[in-house]
């Protein structure tokens, strides 16, 4: 019963949101720049004049800077890779590849 009511009720404010959405004039969509100090600035400002939103992003973000998921592998310790080794006596070279250490 109690449910009942409160998915009724629910169902009918999320109906008077639609049309007022609908009423309002179409919104435009976000447009998210990247931030370029004195340039990004200037843009966000013109686009505002013609009322288009505007979000800024850094360019670099400290995730990006800081968060490297993998370690680098020396070398001598990758494995599966492709080798040329070049012919001493003439111009030609052979390409090989192994799954082992090189």
């Amino acid at each position: 019963m109690v449910f009942q009511q409160s998915k009724t009720w629910m169902e009918s404010t999320k109906d008077k949101k639609k049309g007022k959405q609908q009423q309002d004039s179409p919104r435009r969509p976000l447009v998210v720049i990247p931030y370029v100090q004195n340039v990004s600035d200037s843009v966000a400002r013109i686009m505002r004049k013609y009322d288009v939103p505007v979000a800024m992003k850094p360019y670099q973000t400290l995730k990006n800077v800081l968060v490297h998921p993998k370690d680098k592998q020396n070398k001598e310790e990758i494995t599966e890779c492709m080798y040329k080794v070049p012919c001493a006596n003439c111009d030609k070279t052979y390409v090989g590849e192994t799954g082992r250490k090189f």
